[in-house]
């Protein structure tokens, strides 16, 4: 479970972190494209939002603990 919420908060952040760049990169101005400003500014949000979940679910989870089995 853990390995799941690292790499899925990875892959969030990161796809989060490259739209930011293609925002600046392919910067225009809000009249001439409201909805390309909109639309990147939205998956930005969801994505980083995800990626914060990810990771704060990953703290809960805390260290592991070896527990003996009942054999």
């Amino acid at each position: 479970m853990k390995a799941y919420l690292l790499t899925t908060g990875t892959i969030f952040g990161l796809f989060a972190a490259g739209h930011v760049v293609e925002l600046i990169a392919e910067w225009r101005p809000p009249a001439s494209d409201p909805w390309f400003i909109i639309g990147i500014s939205l998956i930005i949000v969801v994505s980083a939002a995800f990626c914060v979940w990810a990771f704060r679910l990953l703290e809960t989870i805390g260290p592991a603990v070896n527990r003996p089995t009942n054999s």
